[in-house]
């Protein structure tokens, strides 16, 4: 995994839980890939299940999606989304999704010692396996059909989109929709990528707020800063702890997980730092992935050019 897991053990993780993974993906397209990427790096265990065929294959070439400037095939693009995701950790795989329903599942305490993060799940059936998991994220133009017993809670009178939700949230607890999916977005791959994020970040600040509460949650972000950005030195910990106390401890605040909210935030800050040669090994581990995806005869070409250009020697 590309970053150090953020969360902690989760519901997947324990050896007690009835959870086969922490969140299902359901549709591997922009809005999917993207969500899918961002579950992971938090640490939660994610599965993509796509079907084999993403509504962006309707392209001939994906000229708009920025940091492609020619443009890219469908099919290379999505290559380079599953790529990511499973460098982040996840999983990926090519399954139908023919049933989602609610569950029971057993969870057991939080690493902080609160309550289970929920005694509810879902239990989904694909065309090659049954799974149980805590959260969903459907991100899918297709199949629709699969929400059958929510569709009373989720539906909408929109032309487009199936899934009432805010911020990638549905009336359903647990069940988060992004994508072709909702009427938030339009049909451009650039806007559901940043809606699929824009998901996950909900369910992750759900996630947290559940372990802690919410002033906990509103600041999770996901990027890493040069090292040194941040303290970590006796005055930075008391300036950070002068900062929680003000504004984000409440009241009635058991004195256990307010220690534990604090150094998860404090472990936030700092585990976003990297130094000049981590920093290095992921631009050059970036560009390879990028390499492998292209045609062989155009890097090739490409490569030959250079050997024979003696002002790029």
């Amino acid at each position: 995994m590309a970053r150090t897991d953020t969360v902690g053990p989760t519901g997947a993780d324990s050896p007690d839980s009835t959870l086969d993974h922490d969140v299902l993906v359901v549709g591997g397209g922009a809005a999917g890939l993207s969500a899918a990427t961002f579950l992971a790096r938090y640490g939660l265990d994610t599965l993509v299940l796509a079907r084999g065929k993403s509504a962006i294959q309707q392209c001939a070439v994906l000229e708009n999606f920025l940091g492609f400037p020619v443009g890219i095939t469908p099919d290379r693009f999505l290559e380079l989304g599953q790529t990511q995701v499973e460098y982040e950790g996840g999983t990926v795989r090519e399954e139908t999704v023919e049933r989602v329903e609610r569950v029971d599942i057993e969870e057991p305490p939080t690493e902080t010692g609160g309550e289970p993060l929920g005694s509810s799940g879902f239990e989904i059936e694909s065309d090659d396996g049954d799974y149980r998991v805590r959260y969903v994220l459907a991100a899918t133009a297709y199949d629709g059909e699969m929400f059958e017993p929510f569709i009373e809670e989720i539906e909408t009178d929109e032309v487009f989109g199936m899934v009432d939700s805010e911020n990638g949230r549905t009336p359903v607890d647990g069940l988060y929709a992004a994508g072709w999916m909702t009427t938030e977005t339009v049909h451009q791959a650039i806007v559901s990528a940043g809606h699929g994020a824009h998901a996950a970040l909900s369910l992750i600040r759900d996630d947290i707020a559940a372990r802690y509460w919410p002033a906990v949650a509103d600041h999770y972000v996901d990027w890493v800063v040069h090292d040194g950005r941040y303290g970590g030195d006796e005055a930075w910990d008391d300036h950070t702890r002068e900062w929680f106390e003000n504004e984000i401890l409440v009241d009635d605040v058991d004195s256990g997980l307010a220690d534990a909210a604090l150094e998860h935030l404090k472990s936030e800050f700092l585990d976003r730092q990297i130094g000049t040669d981590e920093r290095t090994r992921r631009d050059r581990d970036g560009q390879r992935a990028l390499l492998e995806t292209m045609d062989d005869d155009v890097v090739s070409e490409y490569a030959a050019s250079l050997g024979t250009n003696d002002d790029r020697n």
